[in-house]
């Protein structure tokens, strides 16, 4: 088989972890895991299955420096990708794609991961990596899903079809029905009966020259972007062609934009610890937290509260409720109800209190 590369997407914006994730240092670049960042756990994860010279990382400029920071005893200054705008996921995956395609060929093996997510047993995830690759090298476009063990509203679904024959794949892979945006917990509690539904992890496995001819071809206008990228990089070095690149490309996001069109698409179920860390919600049930060290509560007549904060923080009568404080900002808000953060965000936006961002 050919040889597996990393890509790690590390350019979102993380709203829902205001107030201590902020535009110039957002979610994946915070020790939201107990004083470690997202972007370092996910990194050393893939370390002891994908060597660290066959890693690559992309993010925006603004914050290329403090990821090559965080990464520089693992990495090399040009395994860090920075892109001159965000376009979403789409043109990411592409450029990560042509890279890779010029350095390894069109049948290495590309996995894609989010910078973000928690996974609880790194074993148990390079295991279903290794069948992942073995499904991707036949020319499918891998995805993993996650068994669900409850009812959640907060992420998209895959729903698996047709099982692939042993000759296509040797492990339990199914064809892709549809993917399924948020929904409602009704809706949510049918899918966990059903048992042909899964999480959506943003969690690819595809040969770089796969993803590459179905971009051209479900995407055209990207694919031609992408041709354009190619020759300006061979002409004229990577940072010009990445700057006409991204300038002329639109937002795409590559579920949305190819995985939900395709027909070449597999969901390979994966069963171990997993979350999206999407909101505070989620960090409370792992029972994680941003600081290593732990400061007093003192509750009366409180129950069932979460803070986070470096300050002594008391709780009298009150009940559910989740605080976070950083060094300018306070943030109180009932538990399940912390998806609505973004709107703070926006509110802030509007108000033009762009020094809270």
């Amino acid at each position: 088989m050919q040889e597996v590369y990393g890509i790690i997407l590390a350019g979102g914006s993380g709203t829902r972890f205001w107030p201590l994730s902020r535009h110039q240092k957002p979610k994946q670049l915070i020790p939201l895991l107990s004083g470690k960042t997202t972007l370092e756990t996910t990194l050393e994860r893939l370390l002891p299955y994908i060597p660290a010279e066959r890693i690559m990382v992309l993010t925006n400029q603004e914050q290329a420096d403090e990821v090559y920071g965080l990464l520089k005893p693992w990495l090399d200054r040009t395994q860090i990708i920075a892109e001159p705008e965000g376009r979403n996921t789409g043109p990411a995956i592409a450029v990560a794609a042509q890279l890779l395609a010029l350095k390894a060929g069109d049948n290495a093996i590309m996995m894609v991961f989010p910078a973000d997510h928690y996974i609880g047993d790194p074993g148990r995830f390079h295991d279903h990596l290794r069948r992942a690759a073995e499904c991707a090298a036949s020319g499918s476009l891998v995805t993993l899903g996650i068994r669900p063990n409850r009812p959640e509203t907060g992420y998209g679904y895959i729903q698996g079809g047709t099982k692939l024959p042993e000759e296509k794949a040797k492990i339990a892979a199914y064809e892709v029905k549809r993917f399924v945006e948020k929904p409602d917990y009704r809706t949510a509690a049918t899918y966990l009966m059903d048992g042909g539904y899964y999480w959506n992890s943003g969690i690819f496995i595809w040969q770089a020259g796969t993803i590459l001819r179905e971009i051209s071809k479900l995407a055209p206008e990207l694919g031609k972007s992408r041709i354009k990228f190619a020759a300006l990089l061979a002409a004229e070095g990577l940072q010009p062609a990445l700057s006409q690149f991204f300038q002329e490309v639109d937002p795409m996001s590559i579920d949305v934009g190819i995985m939900e069109k395709s027909t070449r698409v597999v969901v390979v179920p994966a069963d171990f610890p997993w979350s999206d860390l999407g909101s505070w919600d989620s960090l409370d049930e792992l029972q994680l937290s941003p600081f290593s060290q732990s400061t007093p509560v003192i509750s009366i007549e409180a129950t069932d509260n979460t803070v986070y904060s470096r300050k002594l923080t008391a709780l009298v009568d009150v009940e559910n409720l989740l605080v976070v404080e950083s060094d300018d900002a306070l943030l109180i808000c009932r538990k399940g109800s912390s998806q609505q953060v973004k709107e703070v965000v926006a509110e802030l936006q509007q108000a033009g209190l762009s020094e809270f961002l």
